[in-house]
Protein backbone atom coordinates (compact mmCIF):
# COMPACT_ATOMS: atom_id res chain seq x y z
CA UNK A 1 0.00 0.00 0.00
CA UNK A 2 1.32 3.45 -0.92
CA UNK A 3 1.85 6.16 1.68
CA UNK A 4 -0.97 8.26 0.19
CA UNK A 5 -3.43 5.40 0.56
CA UNK A 6 -2.13 4.56 4.03
CA UNK A 7 -3.34 7.99 5.14
CA UNK A 8 -6.85 6.96 4.08
CA UNK A 9 -6.93 4.04 6.55
CA UNK A 10 -8.02 6.22 9.55
CA UNK A 11 -10.70 7.77 7.33
CA UNK A 12 -11.92 4.28 6.43
CA UNK A 13 -12.13 3.43 10.15
CA UNK A 14 -14.26 6.56 10.71
CA UNK A 15 -16.58 5.73 7.80
CA UNK A 16 -16.90 2.13 9.02
CA UNK A 17 -17.84 3.44 12.46
CA UNK A 18 -20.50 5.69 10.90
CA UNK A 19 -22.03 2.52 9.47
CA UNK A 20 -21.50 0.13 12.39
CA UNK A 21 -22.49 2.64 15.10
CA UNK A 22 -24.76 5.12 13.29
CA UNK A 23 -25.49 8.48 14.89
CA UNK A 24 -27.67 11.50 14.21
CA UNK A 25 -25.69 14.74 13.65
CA UNK A 26 -27.30 17.78 15.25
CA UNK A 27 -26.78 19.77 12.07
CA UNK A 28 -28.75 17.19 10.05
CA UNK A 29 -31.36 15.70 12.42
CA UNK A 30 -33.51 14.21 9.64
CA UNK A 31 -31.08 11.38 8.83
CA UNK A 32 -28.48 9.30 10.61
CA UNK A 33 -25.03 8.41 9.34
CA UNK A 34 -26.17 4.94 8.21
CA UNK A 35 -28.80 6.46 5.89
CA UNK A 36 -26.31 8.90 4.40
CA UNK A 37 -23.88 6.06 3.72
CA UNK A 38 -26.72 3.99 2.24
CA UNK A 39 -27.35 6.69 -0.37
CA UNK A 40 -23.67 6.67 -1.30
CA UNK A 41 -23.54 2.87 -1.34
CA UNK A 42 -26.61 2.44 -3.53
CA UNK A 43 -25.24 5.05 -5.95
CA UNK A 44 -21.96 3.08 -6.09
CA UNK A 45 -23.95 -0.09 -6.74
CA UNK A 46 -25.92 1.59 -9.52
CA UNK A 47 -22.66 2.81 -11.09
CA UNK A 48 -21.24 -0.72 -10.98
CA UNK A 49 -24.36 -2.12 -12.60
CA UNK A 50 -24.49 0.45 -15.39
CA UNK A 51 -20.84 1.20 -16.14
CA UNK A 52 -18.65 -1.65 -14.93
CA UNK A 53 -21.11 -4.54 -15.08
CA UNK A 54 -19.55 -6.10 -11.97
CA UNK A 55 -22.17 -5.25 -9.37
CA UNK A 56 -24.83 -7.74 -10.42
CA UNK A 57 -27.62 -8.45 -7.96
CA UNK A 58 -27.22 -12.20 -7.55
CA UNK A 59 -29.67 -14.86 -6.42
CA UNK A 60 -28.66 -14.49 -2.77
CA UNK A 61 -29.82 -10.89 -2.64
CA UNK A 62 -33.03 -11.80 -4.44
CA UNK A 63 -33.83 -14.55 -1.92
CA UNK A 64 -33.03 -12.29 1.06
CA UNK A 65 -35.19 -9.55 -0.43
CA UNK A 66 -38.10 -11.99 -0.72
CA UNK A 67 -37.66 -13.01 2.93
CA UNK A 68 -37.55 -9.36 4.03
CA UNK A 69 -40.56 -8.55 1.86
CA UNK A 70 -42.41 -11.46 3.49
CA UNK A 71 -41.63 -10.03 6.95
CA UNK A 72 -43.03 -6.68 5.81
CA UNK A 73 -46.18 -8.33 4.48
CA UNK A 74 -46.80 -10.20 7.73
CA UNK A 75 -46.31 -6.94 9.65
CA UNK A 76 -48.85 -5.19 7.43
CA UNK A 77 -51.25 -8.13 7.77
CA UNK A 78 -51.02 -7.92 11.58
CA UNK A 79 -51.63 -4.17 11.40
CA UNK A 80 -54.69 -4.71 9.19
CA UNK A 81 -56.21 -7.53 11.23
CA UNK A 82 -55.65 -5.69 14.51
CA UNK A 83 -56.49 -2.23 13.13
CA UNK A 84 -53.30 -0.64 14.47
CA UNK A 85 -51.02 2.07 13.15
CA UNK A 86 -47.68 0.65 14.38
CA UNK A 87 -45.70 0.17 11.15
CA UNK A 88 -42.34 -0.65 12.80
CA UNK A 89 -41.68 -3.69 10.59
CA UNK A 90 -43.83 -2.74 7.62
CA UNK A 91 -40.75 -1.30 5.92
CA UNK A 92 -38.35 -4.10 6.91
CA UNK A 93 -37.63 -4.71 3.22
CA UNK A 94 -36.40 -1.13 2.89
CA UNK A 95 -34.48 -1.34 6.16
CA UNK A 96 -32.58 -4.36 4.86
CA UNK A 97 -31.50 -2.47 1.75
CA UNK A 98 -30.54 0.60 3.76
CA UNK A 99 -28.15 -1.55 5.84
CA UNK A 100 -26.85 -3.23 2.68
CA UNK A 101 -26.37 0.17 1.04
CA UNK A 102 -24.36 1.44 3.99
CA UNK A 103 -22.31 -1.77 4.06
CA UNK A 104 -21.67 -1.55 0.30
CA UNK A 105 -20.32 1.99 0.73
CA UNK A 106 -17.89 0.75 3.41
CA UNK A 107 -16.76 -2.24 1.33
CA UNK A 108 -16.32 -0.03 -1.76
CA UNK A 109 -14.08 2.34 0.24
CA UNK A 110 -12.04 -0.57 1.63
CA UNK A 111 -11.51 -1.91 -1.90
CA UNK A 112 -10.45 1.55 -3.11
CA UNK A 113 -7.92 1.93 -0.29
CA UNK A 114 -6.47 -1.59 -0.30
CA UNK A 115 -7.00 -2.61 -3.92
CA UNK A 116 -9.22 -5.49 -2.81
CA UNK A 117 -11.26 -6.81 0.08
CA UNK A 118 -11.49 -9.99 2.14
CA UNK A 119 -13.24 -11.32 5.22
CA UNK A 120 -10.21 -10.83 7.55
CA UNK A 121 -9.59 -7.31 6.26
CA UNK A 122 -13.22 -6.35 6.90
CA UNK A 123 -13.09 -7.91 10.37
CA UNK A 124 -9.91 -5.95 11.13
CA UNK A 125 -11.72 -2.69 10.37
CA UNK A 126 -14.63 -3.67 12.62
CA UNK A 127 -12.17 -4.52 15.39
CA UNK A 128 -10.46 -1.15 14.96
CA UNK A 129 -13.83 0.63 15.15
CA UNK A 130 -14.74 -1.11 18.41
CA UNK A 131 -11.35 -0.42 20.00
CA UNK A 132 -11.60 3.27 19.05
CA UNK A 133 -15.15 3.45 20.44
CA UNK A 134 -13.94 1.96 23.73
CA UNK A 135 -11.25 4.62 24.11
CA UNK A 136 -13.71 7.34 23.11
CA UNK A 137 -16.01 6.13 25.88
CA UNK A 138 -13.20 6.51 28.42
CA UNK A 139 -12.38 9.97 27.02
CA UNK A 140 -15.98 11.19 27.27
CA UNK A 141 -16.25 9.76 30.78
CA UNK A 142 -13.10 11.45 32.07
CA UNK A 143 -13.05 14.72 30.11
CA UNK A 144 -15.99 17.15 30.53
CA UNK A 145 -14.89 19.20 27.51
CA UNK A 146 -15.02 16.15 25.25
CA UNK A 147 -18.38 15.10 26.72
CA UNK A 148 -19.85 18.58 26.18
CA UNK A 149 -18.66 18.50 22.56
CA UNK A 150 -20.25 15.10 22.12
CA UNK A 151 -23.57 16.22 23.62
CA UNK A 152 -23.68 19.31 21.42
CA UNK A 153 -22.73 17.48 18.22
CA UNK A 154 -24.78 14.28 18.26
CA UNK A 155 -28.44 13.76 19.04
CA UNK A 156 -31.62 11.88 18.23
CA UNK A 157 -33.60 9.13 19.99
CA UNK A 158 -32.50 10.23 23.42
CA UNK A 159 -29.32 9.41 21.59
CA UNK A 160 -27.94 6.17 22.93
CA UNK A 161 -27.32 7.23 26.48
CA UNK A 162 -26.72 10.85 25.49
CA UNK A 163 -29.27 12.15 27.99
CA UNK A 164 -28.95 14.69 30.76
CA UNK A 165 -27.66 13.13 33.94
CA UNK A 166 -26.84 9.79 32.31
CA UNK A 167 -23.83 8.08 33.87
CA UNK A 168 -23.56 5.29 31.30
CA UNK A 169 -20.37 5.13 29.27
CA UNK A 170 -20.84 5.64 25.56
CA UNK A 171 -18.90 6.26 22.40
CA UNK A 172 -20.28 7.97 19.30
CA UNK A 173 -23.48 6.13 18.40
CA UNK A 174 -22.27 3.39 20.71
CA UNK A 175 -24.04 2.58 23.94
CA UNK A 176 -26.47 0.29 25.74
CA UNK A 177 -27.26 -3.28 24.67
CA UNK A 178 -27.18 -2.48 20.95
CA UNK A 179 -23.48 -1.64 21.26
CA UNK A 180 -22.88 -4.51 23.69
CA UNK A 181 -24.02 -7.21 21.31
CA UNK A 182 -22.10 -5.65 18.41
CA UNK A 183 -19.01 -5.68 20.63
CA UNK A 184 -19.76 -9.32 21.40
CA UNK A 185 -20.01 -10.14 17.68
CA UNK A 186 -16.66 -8.49 16.99
CA UNK A 187 -15.08 -10.40 19.88
CA UNK A 188 -16.31 -13.62 18.25
CA UNK A 189 -14.87 -12.60 14.88
CA UNK A 190 -11.51 -11.74 16.43
CA UNK A 191 -11.50 -15.04 18.34
CA UNK A 192 -12.08 -17.09 15.18
CA UNK A 193 -9.42 -15.20 13.21
CA UNK A 194 -6.97 -15.55 16.10
CA UNK A 195 -7.56 -19.31 16.24
CA UNK A 196 -6.74 -19.87 12.57
CA UNK A 197 -3.88 -17.37 12.22
CA UNK A 198 -0.43 -18.88 12.64
CA UNK A 199 1.30 -15.52 13.11
CA UNK A 200 2.25 -14.99 16.75
CA UNK A 201 2.24 -11.21 16.30
CA UNK A 202 -1.26 -11.25 14.81
CA UNK A 203 -2.47 -13.47 17.64
CA UNK A 204 -1.15 -10.99 20.21
CA UNK A 205 -2.91 -8.15 18.37
CA UNK A 206 -6.22 -10.02 18.23
CA UNK A 207 -5.99 -11.05 21.89
CA UNK A 208 -5.15 -7.49 22.97
CA UNK A 209 -8.13 -6.18 20.99
CA UNK A 210 -10.39 -8.83 22.52
CA UNK A 211 -9.36 -7.81 26.04
CA UNK A 212 -9.82 -4.09 25.34
CA UNK A 213 -13.28 -4.62 23.86
CA UNK A 214 -14.29 -7.18 26.50
CA UNK A 215 -13.30 -5.05 29.51
CA UNK A 216 -14.15 -1.51 28.39
CA UNK A 217 -17.09 -2.80 26.34
CA UNK A 218 -18.43 -4.41 29.51
CA UNK A 219 -18.33 -0.99 31.18
CA UNK A 220 -20.49 0.32 28.31
CA UNK A 221 -22.83 -2.67 28.19
CA UNK A 222 -22.65 -5.93 30.08
CA UNK A 223 -24.09 -7.71 27.03
CA UNK A 224 -20.50 -7.71 25.73
CA UNK A 225 -19.86 -10.70 28.00
CA UNK A 226 -21.86 -12.97 25.68
CA UNK A 227 -19.07 -12.63 23.12
CA UNK A 228 -16.52 -13.70 25.72
CA UNK A 229 -18.64 -16.70 26.75
CA UNK A 230 -19.31 -17.93 23.21
CA UNK A 231 -15.70 -17.27 22.20
CA UNK A 232 -14.47 -19.35 25.14
CA UNK A 233 -16.84 -22.17 24.21
CA UNK A 234 -15.54 -22.04 20.63
CA UNK A 235 -11.89 -22.22 21.73
CA UNK A 236 -12.68 -25.11 24.08
CA UNK A 237 -14.53 -26.95 21.31
CA UNK A 238 -11.67 -26.33 18.90
CA UNK A 239 -9.06 -27.60 21.36
CA UNK A 240 -11.06 -30.77 22.11
CA UNK A 241 -12.35 -31.76 18.68
CA UNK A 242 -10.00 -30.14 16.14
CA UNK A 243 -6.48 -31.50 16.01
CA UNK A 244 -4.80 -28.13 16.21
CA UNK A 245 -2.52 -27.19 19.07
CA UNK A 246 -3.92 -24.27 21.07
CA UNK A 247 -1.19 -24.23 23.72
CA UNK A 248 0.34 -21.01 22.35
CA UNK A 249 -3.00 -19.22 22.22
CA UNK A 250 -3.93 -20.34 25.74
CA UNK A 251 -0.58 -19.12 27.03
CA UNK A 252 -1.06 -15.69 25.49
CA UNK A 253 -4.62 -15.52 26.82
CA UNK A 254 -3.47 -16.41 30.33
CA UNK A 255 -0.68 -13.83 30.24
CA UNK A 256 -2.94 -10.99 29.09
CA UNK A 257 -5.66 -12.10 31.53
CA UNK A 258 -3.19 -11.80 34.38
CA UNK A 259 -2.05 -8.36 33.21
CA UNK A 260 -5.68 -7.22 32.85
CA UNK A 261 -6.60 -8.40 36.34
CA UNK A 262 -3.60 -6.61 37.87
CA UNK A 263 -4.42 -3.35 36.00
CA UNK A 264 -8.09 -3.53 37.06
CA UNK A 265 -7.12 -4.11 40.71
CA UNK A 266 -4.75 -1.14 40.67
CA UNK A 267 -7.33 1.14 39.03
CA UNK A 268 -10.09 -0.06 41.35
CA UNK A 269 -8.05 0.95 44.38
CA UNK A 270 -6.65 4.23 43.03
CA UNK A 271 -9.31 5.80 40.79
CA UNK A 272 -12.91 6.52 41.83
CA UNK A 273 -14.21 6.69 38.26
CA UNK A 274 -12.56 3.40 37.34
CA UNK A 275 -13.95 1.82 40.52
CA UNK A 276 -17.50 2.83 39.56
CA UNK A 277 -17.10 1.47 36.01
CA UNK A 278 -15.56 -1.79 37.22
CA UNK A 279 -18.35 -2.32 39.73
CA UNK A 280 -20.94 -1.69 37.02
CA UNK A 281 -19.25 -3.89 34.43
CA UNK A 282 -18.74 -6.78 36.83
CA UNK A 283 -21.78 -6.20 39.06
CA UNK A 284 -22.68 -9.88 39.08
CA UNK A 285 -19.25 -10.93 40.37
CA UNK A 286 -19.28 -8.28 43.10
CA UNK A 287 -22.78 -9.40 44.11
CA UNK A 288 -21.59 -13.01 44.28
CA UNK A 289 -18.60 -12.13 46.46
CA UNK A 290 -20.34 -9.60 48.71
CA UNK A 291 -23.81 -11.15 49.04
CA UNK A 292 -23.31 -14.79 48.09
CA UNK A 293 -25.56 -14.77 45.02
CA UNK A 294 -25.41 -13.54 41.43
CA UNK A 295 -27.60 -10.48 40.86
CA UNK A 296 -27.60 -7.55 38.43
CA UNK A 297 -30.06 -4.70 38.11
CA UNK A 298 -30.66 -5.34 34.40
CA UNK A 299 -31.50 -9.02 35.02
CA UNK A 300 -34.00 -8.01 37.71
CA UNK A 301 -35.69 -5.69 35.22
CA UNK A 302 -35.64 -8.41 32.55
CA UNK A 303 -37.38 -10.92 34.84
CA UNK A 304 -40.15 -8.39 35.50
CA UNK A 305 -40.74 -8.11 31.75
CA UNK A 306 -41.79 -11.73 31.17
CA UNK A 307 -45.41 -11.20 30.11
CA UNK A 308 -46.91 -14.03 28.02
CA UNK A 309 -49.77 -13.58 25.53
CA UNK A 310 -53.08 -14.81 26.93
CA UNK A 311 -54.88 -15.81 23.72
CA UNK A 312 -54.24 -17.93 20.61
CA UNK A 313 -54.77 -15.04 18.17
CA UNK A 314 -51.90 -13.06 19.71
CA UNK A 315 -49.64 -16.12 19.65
CA UNK A 316 -50.33 -16.64 15.93
CA UNK A 317 -50.54 -13.17 14.36
CA UNK A 318 -49.81 -10.79 17.25
CA UNK A 319 -51.59 -7.66 18.45
CA UNK A 320 -50.00 -5.36 15.86
CA UNK A 321 -48.10 -3.38 18.50
CA UNK A 322 -44.33 -3.20 18.76
CA UNK A 323 -44.30 0.10 20.65
CA UNK A 324 -46.74 1.04 23.38
CA UNK A 325 -49.79 2.81 21.91
CA UNK A 326 -49.74 5.11 24.93
CA UNK A 327 -46.26 6.30 24.00
CA UNK A 328 -46.20 9.94 22.93
CA UNK A 329 -44.94 9.05 19.45
CA UNK A 330 -48.00 6.89 18.75
CA UNK A 331 -50.67 8.75 20.71
CA UNK A 332 -51.50 10.95 17.73
CA UNK A 333 -52.21 7.94 15.52
CA UNK A 334 -53.64 5.42 17.99
CA UNK A 335 -55.32 6.81 21.11
CA UNK A 336 -56.45 3.39 22.43
CA UNK A 337 -54.95 2.32 25.73
CA UNK A 338 -53.27 -1.10 25.72
CA UNK A 339 -50.95 -2.14 28.53
CA UNK A 340 -48.91 -0.01 30.92
CA UNK A 341 -46.62 2.69 29.57
CA UNK A 342 -43.03 1.57 30.15
CA UNK A 343 -40.40 3.33 28.05
CA UNK A 344 -42.59 2.85 24.97
CA UNK A 345 -42.62 -0.96 25.23
CA UNK A 346 -45.92 -2.69 24.52
CA UNK A 347 -47.09 -4.76 27.51
CA UNK A 348 -44.14 -3.32 29.42
CA UNK A 349 -41.68 -5.83 27.97
CA UNK A 350 -38.41 -5.17 26.13
CA UNK A 351 -37.64 -8.87 25.62
CA UNK A 352 -37.06 -9.32 21.90
CA UNK A 353 -38.92 -12.60 21.41
CA UNK A 354 -41.98 -11.31 23.26
CA UNK A 355 -42.02 -8.01 21.37
CA UNK A 356 -41.94 -9.90 18.07
CA UNK A 357 -44.74 -12.22 19.17
CA UNK A 358 -46.90 -9.33 20.34
CA UNK A 359 -46.23 -7.51 17.07
CA UNK A 360 -46.77 -10.21 14.41
CA UNK A 361 -47.01 -13.48 16.31
CA UNK A 362 -45.11 -16.73 15.91
CA UNK A 363 -45.70 -16.56 12.16
CA UNK A 364 -43.66 -13.38 11.87
CA UNK A 365 -41.07 -14.50 14.43
CA UNK A 366 -40.45 -17.80 12.62
CA UNK A 367 -40.00 -16.01 9.29
CA UNK A 368 -37.59 -13.57 10.93
CA UNK A 369 -35.54 -16.47 12.33
CA UNK A 370 -35.58 -18.19 8.90
CA UNK A 371 -34.34 -14.95 7.36
CA UNK A 372 -31.30 -14.81 9.64
CA UNK A 373 -30.58 -18.49 9.14
CA UNK A 374 -30.55 -17.82 5.40
CA UNK A 375 -28.21 -14.85 5.87
CA UNK A 376 -25.84 -17.08 7.87
CA UNK A 377 -26.00 -19.86 5.26
CA UNK A 378 -25.10 -17.46 2.44
CA UNK A 379 -22.04 -16.26 4.34
CA UNK A 380 -21.02 -19.85 5.15
CA UNK A 381 -21.39 -20.92 1.50
CA UNK A 382 -19.30 -18.02 0.28
CA UNK A 383 -16.56 -18.24 2.91
CA UNK A 384 -16.35 -21.83 4.22
CA UNK A 385 -13.07 -21.14 6.02
CA UNK A 386 -14.90 -18.72 8.31
CA UNK A 387 -18.19 -20.63 8.65
CA UNK A 388 -17.86 -20.98 12.44
CA UNK A 389 -17.55 -17.22 12.72
CA UNK A 390 -20.92 -16.72 11.02
CA UNK A 391 -22.57 -19.57 12.93
CA UNK A 392 -21.45 -18.03 16.23
CA UNK A 393 -22.81 -14.64 15.17
CA UNK A 394 -26.15 -16.29 14.34
CA UNK A 395 -26.22 -17.96 17.78
CA UNK A 396 -25.41 -14.60 19.37
CA UNK A 397 -28.26 -13.00 17.43
CA UNK A 398 -30.70 -15.61 18.75
CA UNK A 399 -29.40 -15.05 22.30
CA UNK A 400 -29.72 -11.29 21.86
CA UNK A 401 -33.50 -11.56 21.39
CA UNK A 402 -33.84 -12.87 24.94
CA UNK A 403 -32.83 -9.39 26.02
CA UNK A 404 -33.55 -6.80 23.31
CA UNK A 405 -35.32 -6.67 19.96
CA UNK A 406 -32.48 -5.33 17.79
CA UNK A 407 -30.63 -7.74 15.50
CA UNK A 408 -27.16 -8.30 14.06
CA UNK A 409 -27.86 -7.86 10.37
CA UNK A 410 -25.52 -4.88 10.63
CA UNK A 411 -22.72 -7.42 11.30
CA UNK A 412 -23.62 -9.76 8.44
CA UNK A 413 -24.27 -7.07 5.81
CA UNK A 414 -20.62 -6.14 4.96
CA UNK A 415 -19.81 -9.79 4.23
CA UNK A 416 -22.86 -10.09 1.99
CA UNK A 417 -21.29 -7.32 -0.08
CA UNK A 418 -18.11 -9.35 -0.67
CA UNK A 419 -18.09 -12.02 -3.35
CA UNK A 420 -16.23 -15.28 -2.94
CA UNK A 421 -13.98 -14.35 -5.86
CA UNK A 422 -13.05 -11.00 -4.30
CA UNK A 423 -12.13 -12.74 -1.05
CA UNK A 424 -10.04 -15.39 -2.83
CA UNK A 425 -8.30 -12.78 -5.02
CA UNK A 426 -7.25 -10.83 -1.93
CA UNK A 427 -6.34 -14.06 -0.07
CA UNK A 428 -4.69 -16.08 -2.86
CA UNK A 429 -3.60 -18.82 -0.47
CA UNK A 430 -7.01 -19.32 1.15
CA UNK A 431 -7.86 -22.63 -0.54
CA UNK A 432 -4.54 -24.21 0.42
CA UNK A 433 -4.78 -22.80 3.94
CA UNK A 434 -8.32 -24.16 4.25
CA UNK A 435 -7.20 -27.65 3.22
CA UNK A 436 -4.41 -27.52 5.81
CA UNK A 437 -6.85 -26.49 8.56
CA UNK A 438 -9.35 -29.21 7.63
CA UNK A 439 -6.71 -31.93 7.37
CA UNK A 440 -4.95 -30.93 10.61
Amino acid sequence: MTASKLILVPLTVVVTSCYFFPFVPMMLPAANSKMLLAVVGLLCLAYSLIKKHDGAIDRDFLVLSLYAFGISLIAMLSMALNNTADNTFAAYFMSMWVWLGGAYAVITLIKAVHGGVSVPLTVNYLIAVCVVQCFLALLFDSNPVAENWHTATFGGEGYMGNTAGSSRLHGIGCSLDVAGFRFAAVILMATVLMSIDDSSINQYIYIAAIFIIAIIGDFISRSTVFGVILGSVYLLFRSLFVKVSSRGIMGKLFMLSLISVIVCIILYNTNAGARENIRFGFEGFFSLVEHGHWQTHSNDILRSMVVWPDNLRTWLIGDGFFNNPNDDTLATFDPFYVGPDYHGYYKGTDIGYLRYIYYFGLVGLCLLIMYFIRVCKICCWRFPLFKWMFILILVLNLIQWFKVSSDLFVVFAPFLCISRKENEDYMPGEEEFEREVISA
